[in-house]
């Protein structure tokens, strides 16, 4: 997705708004944001970092088009109920966090909120 808003050149567009959950932005490279996003990060998600987010949206110079919000304690995949609470896969650490997953629901359904 965020490869896709980056490399989107025109203004036309056929979203309106897109969000995205603990997103890769090693290689993202630095873009125009035209489109409101919402990125939801783990802010201890050792697979996709935060910071690295954070610090792509700066160099994208979009503070008001794109909002981040990171769950404190939370790790990569914090969202899927089926996995236990901390687990390793591979390198890194997945779990679900019952917490941020409420808390990402509530702040995609008022982002997406026609009344926005």
């Amino acid at each position: 997705m965020l490869v896709a808003l980056a490399a989107k050149t025109d203004k036309a567009s056929a979203l309106s708004r897109a969000v995205v959950y603990y997103p890769d932005c090693r290689a993202l490279a630095p873009w125009k944001a035209t489109v409101p996003l919402l990125m939801l990060l783990g802010g201890d998600d050792d697979m996709t970092p935060a910071k690295l987010c954070q610090d792509a949206v700066d160099r994208a110079g979009a503070p008001t088009t794109v909002k981040i919000v990171v769950y404190p304690g939370a790790v990569h995949a914090f969202d899927v109920a089926e996995l236990p609470r901390r687990t390793k896969l591979g390198f890194a650490t997945i779990g679900h966090d019952p917490a941020a997953t409420a808390s990402a629901r509530d702040e995609v359904d008022r982002f997406l909120s026609p009344a926005r």
